[in-house]
């Protein structure tokens, strides 16, 4: 797979065009069923970049994390019996590792094929605390920008310097060409081999940056 990622974006939930994305690289890898994490859940749908998934097909599992009252547990739970929802507020007493060890899937690296992370806060120090658990791809927020570390949040180098002492690679990013840019992913490293873009400079493997701007 050599395509820039943001060329098959499609929104039903997400947006900025995760949920065709994840179509494409699921399709690509073969995957056909397993456990994904979203944190910055919200009702479990808005801007949601895994419920296309979990809601249309029982074969995928989720864990919902939201830290505000938006995500209702009961309801959502009693409609779906392939998620578990937790309101809680991720920190150094109850991290990602802790809430998937406690959770209802048994969660390994092989069935842990989706993590979405997007909190609008201490974003690696919340990717940091999935600890033992590698999830086969990542989607993380970036603040927009190459490299400035000024703008609220994680620049796009910074989460690739993260994701290499991680052993991740990046693979591209989604979004809108000229309109809005998106989220960042990351394969696993032994799937590296499925990306062939990975071969190229990091640069050069389909940025956007604020805007839709295309970097090049």
């Amino acid at each position: 797979m050599n395509e820039f990622l943001y060329t098959f974006s499609d929104n039903v939930f997400s947006d900025n065009g995760e949920d065709g994305i994840n179509q494409k690289i699921f399709e690509h890898l073969k995957i056909k069923d397993g456990v994904l994490l979203e944190i910055g859940a919200w009702d479990g749908f808005h801007s949601s970049n895994c419920a296309n998934l979990w809601s249309k097909d029982k074969n995928f599992k989720s864990i919902l994390i939201e830290s505000t009252n938006r995500l209702d547990k009961i309801k959502l739970e009693s409609e779906y019996d392939n998620i578990e929802c937790f309101n809680i507020f991720v920190n150094e007493n109850s991290t990602l590792e802790k809430i998937i060890d406690e959770c209802k899937f048994y969660v390994n690296e092989n069935n842990f094929v989706l993590c979405s992370i997007d909190v609008d806060g201490p974003d690696i120090e919340v990717a940091n605390s999935l600890g033992k658990y590698k999830p086969k791809i990542l989607i993380l927020e970036s603040n927009g920008t190459l490299n400035n570390s000024q703008i609220r949040g994680v620049s796009i180098e910074e989460w690739i310097d993260w994701a290499d002492e991680m052993k991740y690679s990046f693979i591209g990013m989604s979004g809108i060409v000229n309109q809005q840019a998106g989220n960042l992913y990351f394969c696993r490293n032994d799937l590296k081999k499925h990306f062939s873009i990975t071969k190229e400079h990091w640069k050069k493997r389909g940025i956007l940056l604020s805007g839709g701007l295309v970097y090049e």
